[in-house]
């Protein structure tokens, strides 16, 4: 098994200005040092967070389903680097991230 490093048919680029973009509003809005979206009063109102996380957990899976196809996997429960596996480790992240909305621990469910 060989955990995939290069994607086809991601958009780096957006997801790069996409990010940028977030660490703008953070600087203006979060006055802690920081700098995290938790920490900020517009938390729970703010559509930039959650559209980050959201393309963020997009891009995941995507890279996710794309390792695991060059390994003929339909999951990675199977695969050898299951512990050690980066792909795999950024979904697990993204996910969590996605449940809370980007809100640093707290869900709703």
């Amino acid at each position: 098994m060989i955990e995939l490093k290069e994607f086809k048919n991601i958009d780096e680029d957006f997801y790069e200005s996409k990010k940028q973009d977030l660490q703008e509003c953070r600087n203006e809005n979060v006055k802690d040092m920081t700098k995290s979206c938790s920490n900020c009063s517009k938390v729970f109102y703010c559509d930039k967070i959650k559209e980050f996380v959201e393309l963020r957990f997009q891009i995941t899976i995507a890279k996710l389903k794309q390792c695991q196809e060059s390994n003929s996997l339909n999951s990675c429960m199977s695969c050898e680097l299951f512990f050690t596996c980066q792909n795999r480790k950024n979904y697990v992240d993204a996910t969590y991230e996605k449940m809370n909305e980007g809100r640093g621990g707290e869900f709703d469910f």
